[in-house]
């Protein structure tokens, strides 16, 4: 194993030549990034085989739970949101976004054998919930910045009789348009480039290729219904925070 390893570590060869020649600077920024990353696959394969060793559903569980709260940490660091007061929210709706497809997947969609454990429940919930996490950056920093900018028409439509609901529906739309439009623009890129890592990751786990390409399919058509999912319920329980009890934007 450890001679694989150096054999293939020597790949690095040619893109630190490539920056040694071209750009010296960025060789210690290539360092740090890739030590860091090394670091972090190797924590993540060691909380897999703890995962994958013990195989106990509340462990598992209990895995996706810590998963959704570091997610939502990422999430209100990039939107910049108060963590006391959107943490829950923004945790709950990833965590039920990707509860809620990944056991769809698991209990109806897939015919495997043993859809709670962690062989398959791990790598689709991550999977998902990573695509979540990405797309509700998106629609909920869009939501926020289209209710800061047009607080007006807000206030127009609350002020001529329109219940709350319907008075934010608009800008429920663009957020909804925020992650959707770039999704629909990149889904040839995604079978281009991005997909194919996943589907040659299901061909090296053994699987045929066309149960191989299903597989991926279905996984692709889950993140998307997802990340919509998620973003639903991140935008209903995080209106009490943007709102107040009368209604009017804090």
């Amino acid at each position: 194993m450890i001679l694989h390893v150096v054999l293939g570590a020597l790949l690095l060869v040619i893109p630190i030549g490539a920056l040694y020649y071209f750009d010296k600077s960025l060789l210690r920024s290539f360092g740090v990034a890739f030590g860091r990353m090394v670091v972090q696959i190797l924590l993540v394969s060691l909380v897999v085989w703890g995962l994958v060793h013990y195989n106990k559903v509340w462990l598992n569980l209990s895995w996706l739970v810590l998963l959704a709260v570091l997610s939502a940490v990422l999430v209100l660091r990039r939107v910049k949101l108060s963590f006391p007061k959107f943490l829950l929210p923004v945790s709950a709706g990833l965590f039920t976004g990707a509860l809620v497809v990944g056991l769809y997947l698991l209990l109806v969609v897939l015919p495997i054998h043993e859809p709670l454990g962690a062989r398959w429940l791990v790598p689709i919930m991550a999977l998902l919930i990573g695509h979540s996490t990405s797309t509700s950056i998106r629609g909920l920093s869009t939501y926020q910045s289209a209710l800061k900018a047009d607080e007006q028409q807000y206030e127009f439509l609350r002020g001529n009789g329109v219940n709350h609901l319907k008075a934010v529906l608009p800008f429920v739309r663009r957020a909804l348009q925020s992650v959707m439009s770039p999704t629909v623009a990149n889904l040839s890129v995604l079978g281009l480039f991005t997909m194919p890592l996943l589907l040659c990751g299901i061909l090296l786990g053994g699987q045929s290729p066309i149960n191989a390409f299903v597989l991926t399919l279905m996984l692709i058509i889950g993140c998307l219904a997802s990340s919509v999912f998620s973003l639903a319920v991140i935008l209903w329980l995080s209106d009490r925070q943007l709102f107040d009890k009368f209604g009017k934007l804090r």
